[in-house]
C-alpha cells in the first residue's frame, strides 16, 4: 500500500466533468492506497457526506479556498484560469507540510487534467505522477472553417500550442520531472516532447459505473428509426451536421432527438424551421440523467458528431445501453469505440461528413441485425474496458512499474 499525495482542485461526488473525474479516481485509488487529497473547501460538505465508509480510513482530505475577494475572479471571463493558478500556488505550503509529516511515496496532479494548467508538484523531490491529461486534442483542420471566428481562432491556436509544447514550461518542466505521464488520448500524447514519451501511458479520464448495465436498449420494432444525440449544443460539438443529415434523407422514416442546451440552439431551431424539419427533429432542453437514460433506451442509433473529445461520458452511456454509434474517427471517439461497435467516419470536411453520416444511417436502417450486433459489441466494450474499477487496476499497474524504477535509483 502506497502513500500518495493527490492534488485534485476538482473533486466532487455525483457531478460530471473534472470534478467527477477527481472524485471517482480518488475512490478507485483509495481501494489499495492511502491518499492525502487536497481539494477545494467548497467541496467539503458533499465529500464528507458521501465518502464511502469502507474507504474513510484510506483517505484524508485537506480543504483550501482562497479568500472571498480572490474567489470573485472566477466570475469574470477567463477568471477561472487565474483563480486556479492562485489556488495551486497557495496550496504549496499544504503540500510541503504533508510531505514533511508523512512518508509520501508519490505525488499526483489529478485535476484539472490539462497540459495548459499549472501544477507545482514537479518542484518537490517526491516522485511525481502527472495526469490523466488532456488539452492536446485538436479539431480536424478540415472542419476549422465551419466554426465561428472565435472558435476557429481558439482551435487554431491549439495547433500552435501543441507544436511549441517542447519549449512551453507548462509542459516541458512537468514532463521532465514526472515519473509517469498519464494522457487521455493518443492525439494528446503527441503534445509530450519526444524525449519524454517513454513515460507516457494512455488512459481515459472517464469511465462508467456498473449500475448502468442494469439498463438496456429496449426500443421496440417500429416503422420510425429513432436517432439520438446527447450533449451540449455548441459549434465544436458539430450538432448542425446532424440536422443537415436528416435533410439529406427526406424519404427515410426517421426521427432525431437532440438532448442538451447551448448557444447554437437558436441557430438549430432556425434551420429546422426553414427546412420544414419540425416533425423529424425534436430539441429537448437539458433533462435529468434518469430521463436521458430513458430516452437512450428508447432509441435505435446514437449519433455523436463532436469534433474533439477526451473521454465522453455521453458516448459511454449510449454504448453501455447497447446503442450502435456513428461518429468521427478521431480523438476520444477513436479510443472509446472500435469498428465492431461504431461506424467511424474519417474527418474529410463538413460536407463529406454529412454525406457519410447519411449513408451510415441508411446502412444501419437497412441492416437491423448488424445494428443490434454493433450495439451489443459496444456494450461489451464498455464493460470490458471502461468501468471505474479498471482505473484502480490501471493505477496499481503503474505504481508497480514505478516502484521498480524508484528502487533502481
Amino acid at each position: 500500500m502506497h502513500n500518495i499525495l493527490v492534488s485534485a482542485y476538482g473533486c466532487e461526488p455525483f457531478v460530471g466533468s473534472e470534478a467527477g473525474v477527481g472524485w471517482n479516481w480518488v475512490l478507485q485509488m483509495a481501494k489499495n492506497n492511502r491518499l492525502h487529497v487536497i481539494t477545494r473547501e467548497n467541496n467539503r460538505e458533499k465529500i464528507e457526506i458521501n465518502l464511502p465508509v469502507n474507504l474513510r480510513k484510506n483517505i484524508k482530505f485537506y480543504y483550501y479556498d482562497a479568500p472571498a475577494y480572490i474567489r470573485k475572479l472566477k466570475r469574470r471571463e477567463k477568471g477561472l484560469y487565474l483563480y486556479y493558478t492562485i489556488w495551486q500556488f497557495n496550496i504549496i505550503k499544504i503540500i510541503r507540510k504533508i510531505i514533511e509529516t508523512n512518508d509520501i511515496d508519490y505525488t499526483m496532479h489529478l485535476s484539472f487534467g490539462s497540459f495548459w494548467m499549472p501544477t507545482f508538484l514537479p518542484f518537490f523531490k517526491t516522485p511525481f505522477i502527472w495526469g490523466p491529461l488532456g488539452g492536446g486534442d485538436c479539431v480536424p483542420k478540415s472542419f476549422l472553417n465551419t466554426l465561428p471566428l472565435k472558435d476557429h481562432l481558439v482551435q487554431s491556436f491549439r495547433y500552435f500550442l501543441k507544436k511549441s509544447a517542447f519549449i512551453n514550461p507548462l509542459v516541458a518542466y512537468p514532463s521532465k520531472k514526472a515519473a509517469a505521464i498519464l494522457v487521455r488520448t493518443f492525439d494528446s500524447a503527441e503534445t509530450i516532447p519526444d524525449k519524454y514519451k517513454d513515460k507516457v501511458h494512455i488512459v481515459l479520464e472517464t469511465a462508467i459505473e456498473e449500475e448502468i448495465f442494469s439498463l438496456h436498449n429496449q426500443c421496440e420494432k417500429s416503422d420510425v428509426t429513432e436517432l439520438i444525440y446527447t450533449g451540449r449544443l455548441i459549434p465544436i460539438k458539430n450538432v448542425m451536421s446532424l440536422v443537415k443529415t436528416v435533410k439529406l434523407l427526406p424519404d427515410c422514416n426517421i426521427h432525431l432527438t437532440l438532448v442538451g442546451r447551448g448557444n447554437e440552439k437558436d441557430h438549430l431551431i432556425s434551420f429546422i424551421n426553414e427546412n420544414g424539419l419540425q416533425k423529424k427533429v425534436t430539441i429537448l432542453d437539458e433533462v435529468p440523467r434518469t430521463k436521458v437514460l430513458e430516452l437512450l433506451s428508447q432509441a435505435d442509433i446514437y449519433l455523436f458528431p463532436s469534433l474533439h473529445e477526451g473521454g465522453s461520458w455521453a458516448l459511454m452511456e449510449a454504448m453501455a445501453l447497447g446503442l450502435p454509434v456513428i461518429c468521427l474517427d478521431c480523438t476520444g471517439m477513436h479510443t472509446i469505440t472500435n469498428d465492431q461497435c461504431a461506424i467511424r467516419i474519417k474527418p474529410h470536411g463538413s460536407k463529406k461528413f454529412v454525406q457519410d453520416m447519411a449513408k451510415a444511417i441508411q446502412y444501419l436502417i437497412d441492416h437491423p441485425d448488424i445494428r443490434r450486433m454493433m450495439g451489443e459489441n459496444g456494450r461489451k466494450r464498455i464493460w470490458d474496458n471502461f468501468r471505474w474499477k479498471d482505473k484502480s487496476i490501471f493505477i496499481e499497474r503503474i505504481l508497480t512499474v514505478l516502484d521498480e524504477v524508484v528502487m533502481k535509483e
